[in-house]
């Protein structure tokens, strides 16, 4: 069992690995080719289908998984249940879709336009690949995943580079990333049909506590996608596009934290059924490798955003995005703490405290968006940003009984390894300059001086790879010693 886990994760990880590596090069040439405005444009049509795409699955992956993996359980009459629950909630979807842009956008006819050819094709691309994504999730074959993600991204990639050198206008571009989810959709439904000819029956226990999943996986989803929506709102496109921009890099940079939540996850749920006390020191040692890489990642692109801008997007963004970014930067660091934190909640059943937060969470974003966006335009966004991420740092906190302990033995050590970045690269800046060699040596502290001073992350990381590699994770005795 151990081997498939890891097996499972290893192509998981390579498939996110290489389409994130092939879609940030697409958005970085597409941002370079547009420019803020266009690119504004189109990062609202893309917000918008993420969160539109949410609406044909609206938790039917989770009660896919939990129905089809009881004994006994009827497979094929299950996923026919949810390909025909996913075309009924794509066609309301789409409905719904375009009369909503069409109320919202009938002023802005490019902007409309431009939603319409990315969100549309994508709802219904996305409805077809989730059958597939839960089908190969619940009988544990994530290769097949993997393929669907890897040739999806890679239509889409490829696309936009045919676009970009023949200088395609915003439309064709907009269409690509629709018509690209489209492609991997009806792949993915082949790769199904060739398992299960045909998807028929009903089973009506798909439905059943459906509720709980879908407003917990909607405000998750909805956040990262609210700044652009709420910006297009209150200010111009140009700084949509700014906002957009400096948003990405962060996004992009907490995926290396996020391949560590995932692997304490399911650990967190074993031990929280047995025993509180493993439960309570494996969500501390997961909070300080999450918080310590998350402080790491961040400061260098914090104190730095004016060259990490020029050096990714080009010269002509850094005035309107550097400043974002510096801001957004410290963004990394917060959720590599909420995560860990808001995991404890999820595995001890404390569900609903965390789908409160995230409620408080998203009411505070759209007030601060609004207000500080309207003023200050992507500035004002990042700052909206950050404020949510505090707000829900400290919801997480207070809502665990031993919130307030956990974080202060968590990311007590980290916190002056924190401030020496910090000034470290401060120092830097202001002696060497905003200099490609400032930033490269201030990657290098860090590195070293984590890598000197904390024995006891040194010591716990030696451990962890001696028993991950030897198939023992979670078996060893001492795995889960105290730490101090």
């Amino acid at each position: 069992m151990g081997n498939t886990i890891l097996l499972n994760a290893s192509y998981l990880f390579v498939s996110n690995i290489i389409i994130r590596i092939i879609t940030a090069l697409a958005t970085i040439l597409v941002a370079r080719n547009l420019g803020a405005e266009e690119y504004g444009a189109l990062s609202v049509a893309l917000a918008l289908s993420v969160v539109a795409g949410y609406f044909t699955d609206m938790g039917l992956t989770h009660t896919l998984i939990r129905e089809g993996t009881k004994p006994y359980s009827n497979i094929p009459v299950l996923l026919g249940t949810a390909f025909k629950l996913r075309i009924l909630f794509a066609m309301g979807t789409t409905v719904f879709c375009y009369i909503l842009f069409h109320l919202l956008y009938s002023d802005q006819p490019v902007l409309q336009k431009t939603i319409y050819f990315v969100v549309l094709p994508t709802v219904w691309g996305g409805a077809l690949q989730g059958v597939g994504v839960a089908y190969y999730q619940m009988i544990q074959k994530m290769q097949f995943i993997a393929l669907i993600r890897i040739v999806s991204g890679s239509v889409t990639a490829a696309t936009l580079f045919v676009g970009i050198a023949t200088r395609w206008p915003l439309y064709l571009l907009a269409l690509a990333y629709g018509l690209s989810s489209l492609v991997g959709g009806v792949i993915s439904t082949a790769l199904v049909l060739r398992s299960i000819p045909g998807l028929r029956g009903w089973d009506r226990r798909l439905l059943d506590d459906l509720w709980s999943f879908t407003v917990g996986g909607l405000l998750v989803m909805i956040l990262p996608q609210l700044g652009t929506v709420m910006l297009e709102r209150v200010t111009n496109l140009e700084e949509v596009g700014y906002f957009s921009v400096a948003y990405r890099i962060p996004s992009l940079m907490y995926q290396l934290p996020g391949v560590l939540a995932a692997a304490f996850y399911p650990q967190l749920f074993h031990l929280a059924a047995r025993d509180v006390t493993q439960h309570f020191r494996l969500s501390i040692r997961e909070l300080k490798f999450m918080s310590l890489l998350g402080m790491m990642i961040a400061v260098p692109f914090a104190i730095f955003p004016e060259l990490v801008v020029c050096m990714i997007f080009g010269s002509q963004w850094v005035d309107g995005a550097s400043r974002a970014l510096g801001i957004l930067a410290w963004m990394v660091a917060l959720q590599s703490i909420n995560y860990p934190l808001a995991d404890a909640l999820t595995t001890l059943g404390l569900q609903s405290r965390r789908s409160g937060v995230l409620v408080l969470g998203f009411l505070v974003g759209m007030v601060t968006y609004v207000l500080l966006g309207s003023r200050w335009g992507a500035v004002g966004g990042a700052e909206g940003a950050i404020i949510i991420e505090l707000i829900l740092l400290m919801g997480f906190t207070l809502s665990n009984p031993k919130g307030k302990i956990m974080l202060f033995i968590g990311i007590g050590k980290n916190i002056f390894l924190f401030i020496s970045y910090i000034v470290i690269g401060l120092l830097f800046k202001f002696s060497l300059g905003n200099t490609g060699i400032s930033f490269l040596l201030l990657c290098m502290y860090i590195f070293l001086i984590t890598a000197t001073v904390d024995h006891e992350t040194r010591q716990i990381v030696h451990r962890e790879i001696e028993q991950y590699l030897g198939g023992k994770y979670g078996t060893k005795k001492g795995q889960l010693d105290e730490e101090k």
